[in-house]
């Protein structure tokens, strides 16, 4: 999982320590998709950019 770009929910869940509903919720709160790429229905979480997110925020 170190060398991936995509994540999905439940693994971004599991690095970042973020719970899988609030990570959904910062998604849907994301509508610039600067840190979530969507195919088709699927939400793939991307890394470093989330990686830089959570690096500039305070609360989650």
């Amino acid at each position: 999982m170190n060398e991936k770009l995509l994540l999905s929910i439940k693994e971004a869940s599991e690095l970042f320590g973020i719970g899988e509903h609030r990570l959904r919720e910062i998604v849907r709160d994301d509508y610039a998709c600067q840190y979530h790429l969507m195919i088709g229905r699927v939400i793939r979480i991307k890394r470093h950019a989330f990686e830089e997110f959570i690096n500039q925020v305070e609360q989650i």
